[in-house]
């Protein structure tokens, strides 16, 4: 999440349209408190960290004419939290969403700092593109893009997306390397309906900056095919072609491809089991293989009745033998979220599902959080 120099001025537009008082407008205001303790141990060292914190969210709503309507999200993300690590204590405040958005009956348009993402992945996402959601996290946090992004929706449920960014000098997603300054980003997907499932087609393109060797900024070109259908069972994949145009780097082509399956059980109240596993190839040409590695993942879930249900995620990466393992009990009243998790992650590679999102602590550990919803 970006820090900003703009959070004066919204903590100030959020006072002022709080008093807005226009029997068109519609306006809402929510949010959600959070804290934490979380223990971990590896080896003979342990690590502790302590948090909470508060994200408020400001909605207006305009009704236009016809079947047209205009709305605006504010959100901030206040945080604070110790730990026995060598950061210490921290704490921050910052712009978390700040969009508007334009709808009719088949299109929408938004604009502003907005969480952008698509494909039908749950674990190992390569399309994984702008955002760091995670399926381990019980808040569903990720960064936000500066976007405007506008989607088309036809009468048999095929629909375009077209995009721009700007103005995003941090990495996002599975990236390595930030977006050139000043420089901005161009993408589009469509998607469409096709035998009782989807099928849809992503491109993307920007200007990275090297950070690491002592060379020029590159053009990065992103094409990916995935899709969707449920037959008895459920099944899906995603394909991404990367073409780093540098004749500087080791290799210019990247291959990802993951393929998924989920089936739910009927045992007791319905077990649910999901799998996927991913390839990725690295070359120095599109049709090459210099380099791979594999990475297969799975999630349980299990509703014990109307309040609590238990949930698994592990995953295995096959070159470095690991297994990571993740497990949680939450039991969810009207306003309140009581999550207690366990979990077992090596020191090396430990974000193996998330390279960009590596987990807060190594060996093994476990992690209370009570949330409120207002």
């Amino acid at each position: 999440m970006r820090k900003i120099h703009m959070i004066p001025w919204c903590i100030a537009m959020l006072g002022f349209l709080s008093r807005i008082d226009v029997p068109a407008v519609e306006h809402s205001f929510q949010g959600q408190a959070s804290g934490w303790h979380m223990e971990a141990r590896d080896q003979a060292d342990r690590y502790y960290q302590l948090g909470i914190r508060y994200i408020p969210q400001l909605s207006l709503a305009q009704l236009l004419k016809g079947d047209r309507f205009l709305d605006l999200e504010v959100c901030l993300n206040a945080s604070a939290s110790a730990s026995s690590s060598d950061q210490g204590d921290d704490h921050d405040l910052e712009l978390y969403r700040l969009k508007v958005r334009f709808a009719t009956a088949q299109t929408e348009t938004r604009i502003g700092l907005q969480k952008l993402n698509f494909g039908p992945a749950f674990l190992l996402r390569p399309l994984r593109w702008f955002d760091n959601l995670d399926p381990r996290d019980p808040l569903g946090l990720t960064e936000g893009v500066y976007a405007l992004r506008f989607r088309y929706t036809t009468l048999n449920n095929t629909s375009l997306w077209l995009w721009g960014l700007y103005g995003n000098d941090q990495t996002k997603g599975f990236e390595l390397l930030p977006t050139v300054e000043d420089q901005p980003e161009f993408g589009g997907r469509l998607q469409a309906p096709l035998l009782d499932g989807e099928l849809a087609f992503t491109v993307h393109s920007r200007k990275a900056q090297n950070t690491i060797m002592d060379m020029q900024n590159f053009t990065e070109n992103r094409f990916a095919l995935d899709g969707r259908w449920d037959i008895e069972i459920g099944l899906w994949f995603e394909g991404v072609l990367q073409q780093q145009r540098s004749e500087g780097l080791p290799f210019q082509w990247m291959k990802t491809v993951m393929m998924g399956i989920d089936y739910t059980l009927g045992i007791g109240n319905g077990l649910h089991i999901l799998g996927e596993h991913m390839t990725n190839i690295s070359s120095a040409d599109a049709m090459g293989c210099e380099e791979d590695a594999q990475v297969s993942a799975y999630s349980l879930n299990y509703s014990l009745g109307v309040f609590d249900n238990l949930s698994a995620i592990g995953s295995y990466a096959w070159d470095d033998q690991e297994y990571h393992q993740y497990f949680a009990w939450q039991r969810t009243w009207d306003s309140w979220i009581l999550n207690l998790s366990f979990f077992h992650y090596p020191e090396s590679d430990c974000g193996v599902l998330y390279k960009q999102r590596a987990a807060p602590a190594t060996g093994y550990g476990g992690q209370i959080l009570i949330v409120f919803n207002h």
